[in-house]
């Protein structure tokens, strides 16, 4: 009879499926990518678009080259808060529905280049004062609705909601009692 001898180390290898790698922002979401090669950041565009559409035109910061690519001042309105801001350095990206949530619930699954399109979709993002965002970090609908404001819970539950239903994004139970527990959100005149 014949034995094999198994070095130690192999049977003690933690192997593990892919989705059971721990979430890395910059590596599973890569960073803000400029879709239209315009050098504007999916960043930017959001920043010149809501100032645009706040009434006033942005300034940028200057490339030695002369493009226009970094945003410097305008005017925005905090999605959580309804706070004014005028520099662009109080003021982060946030995505509704978090990118580590995102990952732990189904972006484990995807391609690397589904999970940019994912990060870099206007429809997920939305404008946020810096230190906020800091609080909320990976925070889930359920962790961070109490930071947000009577008036804008309905919108953040809604587009919770939304972000969810159209990307397959599977909600924790506490998630899933928040959104069931505020049925008035959904009715017409809240929206």
């Amino acid at each position: 009879m014949m034995k094999i001898l198994i070095p130690l180390t192999l049977l003690s290898l933690n192997c593990f499926a892919y989705d059971k790698v721990p979430y890395n922002r910059a590596v599973h979401y890569g960073e803000w990518i400029d879709i239209d090669g315009d050098c504007q950041d999916v960043r930017a565009e959001l920043l010149i678009k809501e100032s645009e559409n706040n009434g006033v035109a942005p300034t940028f910061i200057k490339r030695e080259d002369g493009k226009n690519c970094t945003v410097k001042t305008g005017k925005w309105i905090d999605y959580y808060t309804d706070i004014i801001y005028t520099n662009a350095k109080d003021i982060q990206i946030d995505h509704i529905i978090s990118l580590k949530q995102h990952y732990e619930a189904i972006g484990s699954t995807l391609t690397h280049k589904q999970r940019v399109e994912y990060a870099n979709k206007p429809t997920h993002i939305v404008i946020a004062n810096s230190n906020l965002n800091m609080s909320k970090g990976a925070k889930d609908l359920s962790e961070f609705i109490t930071r947000v404001p009577q008036q804008n819970k309905c919108k953040y539950i809604r587009d919770v909601k939304r972000i969810s239903d159209a990307n397959n994004i599977p909600l924790d139970n506490s998630d899933n009692e928040i959104i069931n527990q505020n049925p008035a959100c959904f009715k017409a005149s809240n929206q």
